[in-house]
């Protein structure tokens, strides 16, 4: 299995802004052997920062070997053709270790931040995607859509990266995880907080009948969850429970418009997520809805995800909700130390057994 680290900076209660520390463990993660970092875009809130291009720059020149990417720049907040330059440009910098994921946001204070309408979304999203395309891979091009009217232009520099960066898509539906596979790009897949039964018929088996059905097998999926490691279920419990529960609080605040009447089409998906969210427990989190525990127990709950589930990529969110630098870079070692080996030696042992028979 392959594993990434997703950094959503949680500002709470006037503290300090958290970019040095987020820079250091980025550091730490390459040093540690993980396959990438995930910046994410966020605004006008505790929950998350917003400047993913400036903070990957930043990352880019720390470190030599581990991929910076992002989950996600929300596309209809951004000019098509900036997203284009900024990340060809960091591809550059990071000499070609950049991945690019995208999406078509969910916050309703976000889209009221930047006066674009939710109902307009997905659309915004799909002409951007198909001018960052053209942008990458053309000499020159025009374009003339409904949000977006380019005149011929060329667009430089192209990404070292051919045709382009990696580009993935966040998908928390089944629909959109059909439109991911049809764009022909990779898939940020499904929601974390859900049992994982539902993950693999709602999400992951989707994902794969449509590679299957497209042939397209050669699109990668990745899995965001929670992750935290200790030595004991008492120890990994009195660490997080405070800071998993204000982060499932705040998301059922932020995430989505309450009000029904008022919701766009495009997002009524989330609706039944958030009142979920209002009223889950600590305890159905840690057992059911997170990868939380002991190495044992969490070894076990990756290899359901790549066994049972078919995921063999996992994008670990494991500073969540305020918890201290110190506990995250602690949560990352014990990770890559106790866990990773782990599963690493069942590649190795099913190698084995293949060469032999």
């Amino acid at each position: 299995m392959k594993f990434g680290l997703i950094l959503v900076p949680q500002v709470r209660n006037g503290e300090p802004e958290p970019f040095g520390e987020l820079i250091e463990q980025i550091e730490f993660a390459e040093e540690l052997g993980y396959e990438s970092v995930w910046l994410t875009e966020h605004h006008f809130s505790e929950y998350g920062r917003a400047a993913v291009s400036a903070l990957a720059g930043h990352a880019a020149a720390r470190t030599s070997r581990i991929r910076i990417s992002t989950a996600v720049v929300v596309l209809p907040f951004h000019h098509p053709i900036r997203v284009a330059e900024d990340w060809a440009t960091l591809d550059h910098l990071s000499g070609g270790r950049v991945d690019v994921g995208i999406g078509r946001g969910s916050q309703p204070a976000e889209f009221a931040g930047f006066d674009v309408s939710m109902d307009e979304a997905r659309e915004r999203y799909q002409e951007s995607l198909n001018i960052i395309k053209k942008a990458w891979t053309e000499e020159s091009f025009s374009y003339d859509g409904q949000f977006w009217k380019i005149p011929e232009v060329e667009v430089l520099p192209k990404p070292i990266q051919k045709p382009h960066p990696p580009l993935w898509c966040a998908a928390v539906s089944p629909y959109t995880v059909k439109m991911t596979v049809d764009n022909g790009i990779n898939g940020l897949i499904g929601p974390y907080l859900t049992p994982f039964e539902m993950l693999k018929r709602d999400y992951f088996d989707v994902w794969h009948q449509a590679t299957a059905d497209a042939g397209r097998q050669d699109l990668q999926m990745c899995h965001n969850e929670f992750v935290y490691v200790g030595e004991s279920d008492e120890e990994v419990k009195r660490d997080v429970e405070e800071y998993v529960m204000w982060y499932v609080r705040k998301a059922a605040k932020i995430w989505g418009q309450r009000d029904r009447s008022k919701v766009s089409a495009q997002s009524a998906n989330y609706n039944d997520i958030l009142e979920f969210f209002d009223t889950v427990k600590f305890d159905e989190v840690y057992n059911d809805l997170a990868i939380l525990g002991t190495p044992d127990t969490v070894t076990e709950k990756l290899r359901w995800l790549r066994d049972e589930g078919g995921c063999d990529y996992v994008m670990n969110f494991m500073w969540f909700g305020g918890i201290s630098h110190e506990k995250a870079m602690r949560n990352m070692e014990l990770f890559a130390k106790e866990v990773m080996p782990r599963l690493e030696a069942d590649r190795a042992t099913e190698a084995a057994a293949t060469s032999t028979t």
